[in-house]
């Protein structure tokens, strides 16, 4: 093997990129669903599975766990899949043969699934405190309920931005062009501190299960505490594999060839 192959990244190219070959693509959707899916195990084998309402425990008490549970299911379906294929759907959706104007829908499309599924997960947690009895669990008071409203803020920030000014444009293609680098900034940001508040929330969760079952030794081996480490690791796979597809220049496009003077994440010579 010649050495200049790999002076000049041959090898590397090849085999990683960038862009991302196939394979890599569908290891990063396996990171993303096994994620989902562990975080579905942990909450119907571990913690108690899901219910609509609160169920009596005595006179006067109520365990609202069923409900909480909602939550990191919720959440674990908004960032790491829905938000991971919203982050892809530029460099490497679904379906390849889509035209940029049918990726910026998809693109619009996981964002709005993975917002409601953020509420529905917020709406969850609120629901869950307020109901517990006999005393009800004060909102909003812990670093990962204080990182999660500032990453849902700048996520709505950024879905109202994407849609006034690349969905449905009321401003001119210059002014497209200015903020691209911003929005494409911000939302692989909030996509990443989204993974980090689902991993701090994760820790806290583990935290208050073992306190409450006073687990030690080797009760710290149980699943219900690994099987959350195992998660973390999962999440932060996803977030670098997705990541890495933006590692470098956006493919061209398939009408002009070259879209070096675009960011054609967000926008296109058509605009």
């Amino acid at each position: 093997m010649a050495i200049d192959e790999y002076e000049d990244g041959g090898i590397a190219k090849t085999f990683l990129g960038p862009p991302p070959p196939r394979w890599f693509t569908w290891l990063t959707r396996g990171c993303e669903f096994t994620t989902f899916i562990l975080v579905t195990v942990w909450v119907f084998k571990d913690l108690g599975g899901l219910a609509f309402t609160a169920v009596s425990t005595g006179t006067n008490a109520t365990d609202t766990s069923g409900i909480f549970n909602w939550h990191p299911l919720l959440m674990s379906l908004a960032f790491p899949v829905l938000m991971a294929e919203a982050v892809l759907a530029y460099r490497a959706p679904l379906g390849p043969a889509l035209e940029r104007p049918q990726r910026k829908q998809l693109h619009a499309a996981l964002h709005s699934l993975a917002l409601a599924c953020i509420i529905g997960a917020i709406a969850a947690a609120i629901s869950s405190h307020t109901r517990k009895r006999p005393d009800p669990i004060p909102n909003f008071y812990s670093p990962h309920s204080w990182l999660g409203l500032t990453t849902l803020s700048v996520l709505t920030a950024q879905y109202l931005v994407g849609v006034y000014v690349y969905l449905f444009p009321k401003v001119a293609i210059r002014n497209r062009r200015a903020m691209a680098p911003i929005h494409q900034f911000f939302g692989r940001a909030t996509f990443t501190a989204g993974l980090a508040t689902m991993a701090v929330g994760v820790q806290e969760k583990t935290t208050f299960v073992q306190n409450g079952m006073q687990l030690s030794g080797s009760a710290l081996y149980s699943s219900v505490i690994q099987l959350a480490a195992v998660i973390q690791v999962f999440l932060f796979l996803t977030g670098t594999l997705v990541l890495f597809h933006h590692c470098g220049p956006a493919p061209p496009s398939r009408k002009t060839g070259d879209n070096s003077q675009l960011l054609p994440d967000v926008i296109s010579q058509e605009a």
